[in-house]
């Protein structure tokens, strides 16, 4: 019984933590833009992108080439692309998970 509710609470450990990860990756992502980027499809997350920013900015020519990072969605539309979502949530909870049930194992062995 004990070893059910173990399991469950790692596999929920597990989807939250693999969850925020994959969530935050664009707050600390950036692309540098140079003269070929196109600004209209810009897109954000490591190592997949999946958020989409439709952005209308128009930068100068001796602009070239600086750093973009998330901008804000209320002035810019936003798309999540899902599929490129669910595959970094799953890649993440299955790679938390499998080291929380070593960690879990290898304690259960040297105990």
């Amino acid at each position: 019984m004990v070893n059910k509710v173990l399991r469950h609470s790692v596999l929920l450990i597990s989807i939250f933590i693999g969850w925020v990860g994959v969530t935050i990756t664009p707050l600390f992502d950036s692309v540098t833009v140079n003269s070929d980027y196109d600004l209209t499809k810009h897109r954000l997350g490591r190592p997949l992108p999946f958020i989409e920013q439709h952005t209308s900015l128009t930068p100068m020519e001796d602009a070239y080439p600086f750093k973009l990072g998330l901008v804000s969605p209320q002035e810019h539309p936003t798309t999540l692309l899902i599929g490129n979502y669910l595959c970094l949530v799953v890649a993440a909870v299955f790679a938390v998970y499998m080291s929380l049930f070593s960690l879990q194992f290898l304690y259960k062995r040297i105990r």
